[in-house]
Formats: C-alpha cells, structure tokens, sequence
C-alpha cells in the first residue's frame, strides 16, 4: 500500500491524535471482561469485505445497548470467538480463533482470514458470553491467473436514514452478489429532520437526542443507528463489502483539508479524524486501513483473475478545493485549470502502475462522484440556469483531472474501461468520449452511475424532462429517477448492467424491478440495450 502524504500544517495533529490513542492499548496483556451482557452483544450484525485469492476480513462489532455511549459496554476489553465454515449450517468448521474487542475501537473487531482456496463461498460467525452471532457468507477471489466464466456484483450507496426504508439493501442480500462496491455516503452527518422540504413527514426519523455529528460519539451513534437496520444487516451478511466513502462520512462536499463551511483547517482535520475512526470501527476493512489521524489510505486495486481488475479510488482526501464556490455553475472558467486534481498527485501515479502491471479483459475504475461531463442546465431542481451548467463537486470541477486519467488508460492500452460511480441519486448510463466537444469522437468507455439507496425518497418513474436532458447530453443513454442498485454480471465476452430500482422506499418492503439493461461487448466501447 502506499504510504500517507506529510503534511507540515498536519504533523502536531496527527502526533496528538496518535499518542493518545496509543496510549490507551494496555501493554503486556488485555485485561479482559467477563463476557456477560445485558443484552445481545452482536446488535449491530456482521460483515465481511476485501477479500483476498486466499481470505477475506470479517467484522463485528459488541453493542449489546447500540445507541448508548461506549455501546453498553465497559472499559475493559472483551473476548470473541470467531468460526470459518465450509457450509451456511456452520457444521463443517474449519477455522477458529479469538479477538479482542477493545474500548479504543468501540469494540470492534477485524479478523483478516487467510490460507483459504480461491473463488469459493465461506461461512463465518462470532460468539461471545453465550451468544452466538447471524451467519454471514463471504467469498474468495480467484487466483491472479485465473480465467472466470463469469462475475457478478452489485453497487449501491447513498443511503439516508430518513430517506426511507432501506429496501434496496433487503433486495440486495437476495442476489447472493460474489461482492458489493459501496461507494460511499453509508451515513449522512445532518441534524435530526422530520419533515421534508415540502414539510411532509419523512417515512422515519432519527431519535430525537441525536445531534449533527461533530464527534466520536456523535459518528459512532450514527453508525450504530443505521447498522441496527435489519436489511442493512442482511446485505452486509449476503456477501463481501469493498466499502468506500465520499463526504457525508465527513461533512457534506468536504474537499482535502478544508472545512466546507469555512472553518479553520486545525478544526476540520480534528472532526475528520473522529469520523474516519468511526468509519474504520464500522466497516469490514483490513488493518493498514486504519486512520492515521485525519489520513487514511483508501485507495486499493482488487484483482478477479484475468477477468477484471478493480480500482477503487478516493476522490475526497488528495482533491482540489471546488472552483466558483461549488454547487452548479455556468461559466467557471477556474474548473478547467491544469493543475486542478480529483485524486492528487501520489494516486494519479498509483492508478498509473496499476493500469500498467495489473492487466484485465475488463478495467474498472470505482469511484465516488460523476466523472463524465454533463450540462446539468435542464433538470428540473435547476430552474431557468442557462449555458453550460456544470457540477463542481463531480469531475467536472476538475477537468484536466479527467483528461490526465483517460491518457493514463490510453497509455496502458486499457481496451473495455468501465466507470463506476455514485452520489447523484439518480441512474445514469453514459459513454466516455475521447472528446466530449466532438460529437462524433469515438467512444472509449463507459459509465454507469448507481442511483442512492434510500437518499431522496420514492423519486418518480420518470424524469422531469428527460428529453431536455437528452437533448443536452448526447453521450447519455438513460437517466432514472428512482432508488435503488445496479447488478453487474461480467464474463469475457460482455459485461451486462441491470439498473435495478424499487418501487417505493416510503413503506417497507416494496418489490424491485429493472428499469433498464445495458450490455457492453469486449473490445467493442459503447453502450447497447439489452
């Protein structure tokens, strides 16, 4: 992995931040507790993510009182026994362990699992004070040279809790993925809320003592609030999570080291740091994953033998601050600046080496926010806005960005390149040009845009005008306006896209359906409908 950057302006914060945390561990030993509580320890489920040819890492996290400070439990460190089975029943055991759940990291634990053979399902669950944790399945990867028949793998995201119910997440546990991208907004920060913009009631609150999150406990609380979802819970248990994150992890469009509301810089890596830990003690995600203060490394490659090779990127840490003030703008000129960057300097050169040496019928770039262009001038939240409307959060505030990461796939000879993206809570479906202002450059790639999971609510069936929108975006081939995830089954010969989208979150248990189907042949850019 790569290392973190050095940052004068950070140095004392990150020394701060890390000698208090290493001081708390207790040296030569854990004094542990007895392994009782007062209620079921594992409220909050189980998980598994970053799986491995040979393993994966799987998750838990004690709470027996989730939404109470210190999760109800004490001080003291707790034992958990961990099992790896070769059957659902968890009658063929054939790993065992223990982990120690520490009070440093609410405790949580990350068991990293290896010596396991490639491209096959595993069982596992924890226990602790006579209490036996929910099943969870995780899956192995093939090895590096290994040619899979087939891939298949779903992508979700923003998911606010007052939004709606989290049926996408129910829908999801149910097609038994090999794994999930999660691209980020897994909780959102805000103050509690309990009508909408049009002062309807929200389909479900938070508790009224909750407060925007500003601190450890405040992000531990949120995290604990949406984990205890059961359907939340059932996804997480239906496969690997490669989780990622975008701003609400942090605060919305936060952007490198600035506060988004313009406070001092000192002030925001502190609230950073706390989220980032929150972050870590509540995602499946190895250890050299842990913050550093308000730095983590989350940029990391996954290979699926020779089939396809994911990069997941981080688009929040390393960027530039967004030009003209942010929001939807016409005319900034500041957004085409050369020296503008989406991923900084280190990763740029990062995803360079892995374009090169880590090759793939199918390269895949998994990120946060919209990468293509898109005049935003006609959607119906933008009323009367004239020209060229660009997003500044997305790529198109950083286009020499853009332009650099499309050299660096032309130069690695990247053939079948597919974006996968987030944040905009609707589906998109749009081909990569080589040239955007030439209507008739051929295409290069693809991208498709993951609708939000519950963020927005219900949405409607169909767009407020889609033909505008068309009109204005010759490079997109469908935009939907309903909640949901994309299912990707991916073989040599094609990678086929299903935007799967539910019906309504406003009340639990909707059906799903898809909404359309694209399919990509191999050495053939371009979007066709399936």
């Amino acid at each position: 992995m790569p290392t973190n950057r050095h940052l004068d302006r950070r140095s004392l914060l990150k020394g701060t931040v890390g000698l208090g945390l290493a001081a708390t561990w207790p040296i030569g030993g854990a004094s542990l507790a007895r392994a009782q509580f007062r209620a079921f320890p594992f409220s909050l489920g189980v998980a598994s993510g970053e799986p491995s040819p040979d393993g994966f890492v799987i998750w838990t996290r004690l709470a027996p009182e989730p939404l109470v400070p210190l999760g109800g439990m004490t001080t003291l460190a707790a034992e958990v026994t961990w099992e790896i089975a070769e059957d659902p029943g968890m009658s063929r055991v054939i790993r065992t362990g223990t982990a120690t759940a520490r009070i440093e990291l609410a405790h949580s634990v990350h068991v990293e699992i290896g010596g396991l053979e490639p491209a096959r399902d595993y069982f596992y669950r924890f226990r602790a004070g006579g209490a036996d944790s929910a099943i969870g399945r995780a899956r192995t990867l093939p090895r590096p040279d290994a040619q899979p028949a087939e891939l298949k793998f779903g992508v979700a995201g923003c998911q606010a809790w007052e939004g709606g119910f989290f049926t996408t997440w129910r829908r999801i546990a149910e097609e038994n993925f090999d794994f999930l991208f999660h691209y980020g907004d897994y909780i959102y920060e805000y103050r509690p809320i309990t009508v909408d913009r049009e002062n309807r009631p929200l389909p479900r609150t938070m508790p009224a003592d909750f407060r925007a999150c500003y601190t450890l406990t405040e992000y531990r609380r949120r995290y604990a609030l949406y984990k205890g979802d059961p359907d939340l819970q059932a996804a997480h248990a239906s496969c690997p999570f490669l989780p990622s994150f975008d701003d609400h992890e942090v605060a919305n469009n936060w952007a490198d080291d600035n506060d988004p509301f313009g406070g001092p810089v000192e002030a925001f890596l502190f609230r950073r740091a706390t989220a980032f830990q929150a972050w870590y003690e509540h995602m499946p995600v190895r250890r050299r994953m842990m913050p550093r203060g308000p730095d983590v490394i989350a940029y990391r490659s996954f290979r699926f033998g020779t089939l396809a090779n994911m990069a997941v990127l981080d688009t929040r840490q390393f960027r530039t601050k967004q030009p003209c003030s942010n929001g939807f703008k016409a005319d900034c000129g500041d957004a085409d600046e050369p020296g503008r960057t989406m991923l900084g300097e280190t990763q740029e050169r990062w995803l360079a080496d892995v374009l090169q040496t880590e090759r793939a019928t199918w390269q895949v770039l998994a990120q946060q926010v919209l990468f293509s262009p898109l005049n935003w001038r006609s959607f119906p939240w933008l009323p009367g806005m004239q020209g060229e409307v660009r997003r500044l959060d997305a790529w198109d505030g950083a286009s020499a960005a853009r332009k650099r990461v499309l050299a660096t796939l032309r130069g690695a000879g990247a053939a079948n390149p597919i974006v996968l993206s987030g944040d905009a809570h609707v589906d998109l479906a749009l081909e990569i040009k080589d040239d955007w202002s030439n209507p008739t450059s051929p295409c290069v790639g693809v991208e498709f845009l993951t609708t939000s999971a519950s963020s927005g609510g219900d949405g409607t069936a169909a767009m407020a005008n889609a033909d505008a929108i068309y009109a204005d975006n010759p490079q997109l081939k469908f935009i939907g306006n309903r909640r949901g995830y994309t299912r990707h089954v991916v073989t040599p010969q094609r990678w086929r896209a299903d935007l799967r989208c539910v019906e309504r979150i406003s009340t639990p248990g909707a059906p799903v359906a898809t909404a359309k189907s694209f399919v990509v042949e191999a050495g053939r850019p371009g979007l066709v409908v399936a």
